[in-house]
């Protein structure tokens, strides 16, 4: 009996993993354009206020679920945000719109275009 639940609870932890084959391997990615404009990045935000976003990294796995992104004025301050459904494969660009929630960069919606090394 004891053999029998353990081959089963092997099985479903086999199954809610999915297509993987081993361990997530971590990846950093670096940002390119905001907006398609390359770095430092004017934007405006929803607002009338221009800032510039000097650099940005983006940090998650091959196998997702998240990645987070953090990103720095060229004034100084940083924020971050959770990017959701976000998998970072070695050679791919990953680029996506995110509305960040810190008043003190650009309100609404923005496109990012982060790079791999």
């Amino acid at each position: 009996m004891l053999r029998s639940s353990l081959a089963v609870l092997a099985a479903l932890s086999l199954w809610a993993c999915g297509n993987t084959s081993g361990p997530a391997v971590a990846r950093t990615f670096s940002l390119y354009t905001v907006d398609r404009n390359f770095l430092p990045a004017a934007t405006r935000g929803t607002d009338g206020r221009t800032m510039a976003i000097g650099v940005g990294r983006l940090q998650g796995t091959d196998l997702g679920p998240s990645c987070g992104m953090s990103l720095q004025l060229t004034t100084g301050p940083i924020t971050s945000a959770e990017i959701p459904g976000c998998k970072l494969a070695a050679d791919e660009e990953i680029t996506f719109t995110a509305t960040l929630t810190d008043s003190r960069f650009p309100s609404g919606p923005h496109e990012y275009r982060f790079v791999p090394p």
